[in-house]
């Protein structure tokens, strides 16, 4: 039983101590050093001046300490007596000054304000409302957080009264009595009430009845802009820093924010609401004053609210309170059942104030501090961002408006324009400007809870209003320099400048969209008509970018196809026959066909990775804005997913140039399928075996192609397993390891990463694709490389010979040593024609025969220039000739001849009588016409189809003429026409004709006949 006694004894104890005031959150043993390392450093990051904290901890010492100066200029260290204005913080006098009242029977809280300010007449839904002087006092008037920015700088003497009576007829946002909503100008309310029922000034009322009384000596009321001694000089964000400010002077808007005191007051404040100092008549107001009204919905952050201190539900009980003005801050925050309490005043207008005074509280508390971002700050980061990218921007864009303006003088650039052309480009101007215009006066309804401008310029770092001005005239440059561009063109104008900023503004109207959805489903009001422009401007510049972007690329992308190919074209054009024989067959092919198609694509990849690839930046800058951490990892996968891809990308390109030689290999089978097709009909076993390289090659195509996309298809599988986990690392870590980051915050980077993705898979894909059209690109300028090499001896030669050859008349052709030389096989044995020494005269026929493989054709290729001779010379009208000039005089048929459908070359309509007479000498009139120098059908037989190319030759007129066995596939009737006709007609026009020819019946009709064996003139006949 003792023992039961002795237990219960020291039960008893235990729980004495333990609830001892103090003892059950708040640690004797208070690590200062660690708080003043805590404030220096949230100072330094919120660029605050200078700071005052008080601490005040049941019977211990109170801590008071400076930190940082009072005025930076004059290097002033800020000191217990530094005065700094309260902001919101003066509400809780008022407050106490109308409780005051109400315990002298002055003012009854349940009546309506109107009882004693009568002439304030406030509206709901039309209808007069009577408000009670507790629904001001716990901000449940209805009056909304908006009417702060009609309070206008006053210093008059009936200022207060001024601003109150601007509420006159004022219609509420809501009911009164039902919604808490913060509305500083509910205490101007109450502290006209003060002052009219106490019949004396509101500043002498509190001088006198609240402050002097509790021994505030130091806390006065600023009523004008006059400097009080020992007032801190007052500070906000500008360029990265703490810019000095003289804010200006709202005497009407003092009850609520414009008392002005110092650590040493703050104290003596702190210890009479934990109970420490007390005052016979004031301290029981002072404790009602910190009962909160709960008959409505607490505030968004879980406060309701009391006579000037906001209430929370947290451990034993916080009250506390944060007040702001445009150039000062304060907060203070206690607990008076653990007798503690803190009070941070500061020289600069900071959320960062706020964070200081809390995180303090939660260390004596031996909690985790949370971080604050101040907006203001984060305004002016953003802005001086925007003026370093937006200045250089608009420097740029004046550079090309000017270049422009010179093109329009000096006639480069013509203009365009029509009535409705001007009209159009004019119309949209003007509707872009005004969304413009619009966007911009928006701008408070998106960041300011709809304060308007006078608020916004007073608050706001001066950055801002620089940012708002960089940015109109870069709009207004560019909007000149469109529609400048629009109205006076130039020829192929690539616009690359263009380009660059439709890009840019497309990728950011992408970002924008998210980041305003984000932003309004954050709002807590309803519909916010700002954030809807900015979401509609956000659509514009997006869609409107993509449409002139793709639409100008895709332009420029097949016109540098058609360059590509007409230069691919114009190469092989001006490329000896000899030298094109040395391509890989099926090379030009492929480069022509799949790689210029290829090439074509690159716009809409550029467009959809570029735009992508912006709308990723914006968005890894806002996740920076919402949470550096996450936006750390985010850069981390996709470092590692870039990483991969490029590792990956190295071992495809080599797979897909395989693939693309096998392309060259595929283009040459379908040259051998339409060539050679009547073999391969013919003959079954043929045809299978074609038809099983075919195969073999477009499976090697396959096997080699799918090895390629299945390694992105492999990393992007791993790209996308990567950005999951960093969205399950956010909602499930990122409250393990940031316990200061809240909800709110992990929603919005998850939801912003979610976006994310989309652009991303656009990377991601258009990254293969632009491998392959780089190969395709290159493939294509090797090409052009290879064939510049060959043309480089052709291509003068060409011009000098189109030039010339109208005005040259035969007077003879000489070969002297003329030789050639090529490999028969791959053993390296060479077959040699020549050396060849002959002369051939204008007017007379020569005969060329010999067997299979005697070097017939080969000489005929050297006569004609098709080959050039690797040893002697040819000579026309006695000077040396290039095989490129002498081919120029030759018109000829040869045995392996191609039939053009169109006269190329040839004017058909000044020899259409001549065309018409030799048509029907061929006996041509009846299978085929001519309209506009295009044959009606070519799918003739082949003796037809060289009647057609002995016409097109005859009708060419030049001075040699060349017919490789032309008569071998004609009937007696065309052979004897060929040699009895023909070849006659020619000699008496002075025409040299050199026939190939086995039809030794005719060759009595030759001048000379030259027979070749083992390439060597082994007979010449006369």
């Amino acid at each position: 039983m003792k023992i039961k006694n002795i237990v219960s004894i020291l039960l008893l104890c235990c729980l004495l101590v333990t609830a001892w005031p103090g003892f059950a959150e708040a640690e004797a043993n208070v690590d200062l050093q660690a708080i003043e390392s805590f404030v220096r450093e949230n100072m330094d990051d919120g660029n605050i001046p200078g700071l005052s904290v008080v601490i005040v901890q049941g019977g211990q010492e109170t801590y008071k300490k400076g930190f940082g100066y009072a005025d930076t200029s004059a290097q002033q260290l800020v000191e217990h007596s530094t005065l700094f204005e309260l902001g919101s913080n003066s509400k809780a006098f008022t407050g106490l000054a109308v409780l005051q009242l109400v315990g002298q029977g002055k003012i009854k809280l349940d009546e309506p304000v109107q009882t004693y300010l009568p002439w304030l007449r406030l509206m709901y839904r039309g209808d007069p409302a009577n408000v009670t002087v507790e629904q001001f006092l716990h901000h449940t008037s209805g009056l909304p957080f908006q009417t702060i920015g009609d309070i206008e700088a006053s210093t008059a003497d009936d200022a207060l009264e001024q601003t109150v009576r601007k509420l006159d007829g004022y219609e509420l946002a809501n009911r009164p009595g039902e919604v808490y909503e913060y509305a500083t100008v509910n205490y101007d309310v109450l502290g006209l009430l003060v002052q009219t029922v106490s019949g004396r000034h509101y500043e002498t009322y509190m001088a006198e009845q609240v402050l002097q009384p509790l021994g505030l000596s130091h806390t006065v009321l600023r009523t004008g802009p006059e400097a009080l001694p020992g007032l801190a000089t007052g500070y906000k964000p500008g360029f990265l820093s703490a810019l000095a400010y003289d804010a200006p002077t709202y005497r009407g808007n003092t009850p609520a924010g414009y008392l002005v005191s110092n650590a040493d007051d703050m104290e003596k404040w702190l210890r009479f609401q934990l109970g420490l100092e007390q005052h016979p008549d004031l301290s029981p107001l002072i404790e009602q004053s910190r009962l909160p009204d709960r008959s409505v919905k607490p505030y968004y952050d879980g406060s309701s609210y009391a006579a000037g201190w906001q209430v929370y539900q947290k451990g034993s009980g916080e009250i506390a309170h944060g007040g702001n003005n445009p150039n000062f801050s304060s907060y203070i925050v206690f607990r008076p059942e653990d007798q503690l309490g803190v009070a941070v005043l500061a020289n600069m207008n900071s959320a960062v104030t706020a964070a200081i005074g809390q995180g303090i509280m939660d260390m004596m508390l031996q909690k985790t501090p949370v971080l604050q971002k101040d907006l203001y700050q984060q305004v002016d980061t953003v802005a001086v961002v925007v003026i370093a990218l937006l200045v250089p921007m608009s420097l740029v864009t004046l550079g090309f408006l000017v270049l422009l303006l010179r093109q329009v003088r000096q006639g480069t650039r013509q203009f365009t324009g029509n009535g409705k052309k001007i009209a159009l480009g004019a119309g949209l101007a003007f509707v872009f400007l005004a969304g413009f215009t619009a966007c911009l006066y928006k701008l408070p309804d998106v960041l300011f809870s709809g304060l308007p401008w006078g608020f916004v310029y007073v608050w706001t770092p001066c950055t801002l209003f620089l940012a708002i001005g960089a940015v109109s005239l870069t709009v207004l440059l560019l909007c000149l320099y469109f529609l400048l561009s629009f109205f006076f063109k130039k020829n192929q104008d690539r616009a690359l400048f263009a380009l660059i900023v439709l890009g840019l503004a497309s990728g950011f109207g992408n970002a924008f969209i998210i980041f305003v959805i984000n932003k309004a489903l954050q709002a807590r009001e309803t519909f916010n008509s700002g954030l809807f422009l900015y979401f509609v401007m956000g659509i514009v510049l997006y869609v409107f970018g993509q449409r002139l972007i793709r639409t100008r690329l895709i332009d420029i992308t097949n016109r540098a196809v058609f360059d590509k190919r007409m230069e691919l074209i114009n190469k092989i054009l001006r490329t000896s026959y000899q030298k094109l024989q040395s391509l890989e067959e099926g090379k030009i092919q492929a480069s022509l066909n799949n790689d210029t198609e290829t090439v074509s694509r690159f716009s809409n990849i550029v467009v959809t990775s570029i735009t992508s690839l912006i709308t990723l930046v914006c968005c890894f800058v806002y996740l920076g804005y919402i949470n550096l951490f996450g936006l750390l990892a985010s850069i981390a996968v996709v470092a590692v997913a870039v990483g991969l891809y490029l590792a990956v990308g190295n071992a495809a390109n080599r797979l897909w140039e395989e693939t693309r030689d096998i392309q060259n290999v595929f283009f040459k089978f379908i040259l051998d399928l339409n060539k050679g097709f009547k073999e391969l009909y013919l003959h079954q076993g043929r045809r299978n075996a074609f038809r099983q390289d075919m195969e073999e090659s477009c499976d090697t195509y396959r096997e080699k192609r799918t090895r390629g996309d299945m390694k992105f298809a492999n990393v992007f599988v791993i790209g996308e397993l990567l950005f999951t986990f960093v969205i399950g690392g956010v909602a499930f870590l990122f409250p393990l390891l940031f316990t200061d980051v809240e909800t709110e915050t992990l929603v919005s980077f998850v939801f912003v990463f979610l976006y994310m993705t989309g652009p991303l898979h656009n990377v991601m894909n258009g990254f293969p694709e632009l491998l392959r059209v780089r190969i395709s690109w290159q493939r294509i300028q090797q090409l052009i490389d290879e064939l510049s090499q060959l043309e480089a001896e052709a291509a003068p030669a060409l011009e000098v010979a189109a030039a010339s050859v109208a005005k040259t008349e035969l007077q003879g052709l000489e070969l002297r040593g003329v030789e050639y030389r090529y490999k028969a096989g791959g053993a390296g044995q060479e077959f040699q024609v020549g050396p060849v020494d002959y002369s051939f005269h204008p007017g007379e026929v020569v005969f060329i025969t010999g067997g299979n493989g005697s070097g017939k054709s080969t000489l005929s290729k050297l006569i004609t220039g098709l080959y050039a001779p690797d040893g002697g010379e040819i000579l026309l009208n006695g000077e040396r000739m290039s095989p490129e000039t002498l081919g120029q005089h030759f018109a000829t048929v040869f045995s392996d001849f191609y039939l053009f459908e169109k006269l190329y070359g040839i004017d058909y309509e000044a020899k259409r009588e001549e065309l018409e007479r030799h048509m029907k000498v061929l006996q041509l009139e009846e299978k085929l016409t001519v309209q506009d120098g295009v044959f009606s059908t070519i799918r003739l037989s082949t003796g037809q189809r060289k009647r057609i190319a002995l016409l097109i030759s005859y009708l060419e007129d030049r001075p040699v003429y060349l017919f490789d066995e032309w008569a071998a596939d004609q009937d007696p009737e065309f052979r004897e026409f060929f040699y009895l006709t023909l070849l006659p007609e020619m000699k008496r026009r002075g025409k040299l004709v050199i026939a190939v020819t086995h039809d030794d019946r005719y060759f009595h009709l030759a001048d000379r006949v030259i027979k070749m064996e083992l390439g060597q003139i082994a007979n010449q006949e006369e």
